[in-house]
């Protein structure tokens, strides 16, 4: 079989049209190409592929309970073109500030908890807890990190906390990836039923 490789111009109801068949285009599948880091004048270094903020629960949603792990989970996409160094997170919304057990904090990889990964907890401010992976987490993986409060707040409602990542290095632009949501119920609620 013979094919046509050359241009040609069929004329259709007064419109010109261009057809054409290209080589690549019949045998060739996509091609991979690496994702390159977004890079601004003064050497500051970005995500091109931002993190993405999945899954947000807790082991125990009542209010002022004692032993809860508050789990995050991020996603690290393909073409991130850098590995996440650190995680942000704020305290936004909620009645009480959660406090952090800043020695219990753990992070394991792609879903599997005997995977873990050296994390660093500080607490900066009271409202915020930033967290740094050593070594920083690759593109193409999933981070899962757990946080110990020294107890679930002493209210209920529905706690808000910001998610901001940064590629690993000195010189990085952090970018918000959204709000983790946290909804706990004071102990009068579950003496109802």
């Amino acid at each position: 079989m013979k094919l046509n490789l050359t241009p040609k111009i069929v004329r259709n109801r007064g419109r010109w049209r261009i057809t054409a068949i290209a080589a690549g285009v019949l045998g060739m599948g996509w091609v991979s190409l690496p994702a390159i880091a977004v890079q601004f004048s003064d050497g500051t270094v970005q995500f091109a592929g931002v993190p993405r903020l999945g899954k947000v629960s807790t082991t125990d949603n009542q209010a002022y309970a004692w032993g809860a792990t508050y789990l995050f989970t991020l996603q690290v996409p393909e073409d991130a073109s850098e590995p996440l160094g650190r995680v942000v997170l704020r305290q936004e919304e909620g009645l009480d500030a959660v406090e952090f057990n800043l020695g219990r904090t753990y992070a394991y990889l792609n879903g599997d908890r005997t995977q873990t990964t050296a994390v660093e907890s500080i607490n900066p401010k009271p409202d915020t807890l930033e967290l740094r992976f050593n070594p920083p987490i690759s593109p193409g993986s999933t981070v899962t990190i757990g946080l110990r409060p020294y107890s679930n707040p002493r209210t209920g409602g529905v706690y808000l906390f910001g998610v901001t990542t940064a590629p690993a290095g000195d010189k990085v632009r952090d970018q918000f990836i959204g709000y983790g949501r946290l909804q706990f119920y004071d102990r009068s609620f579950w003496h109802r039923f």
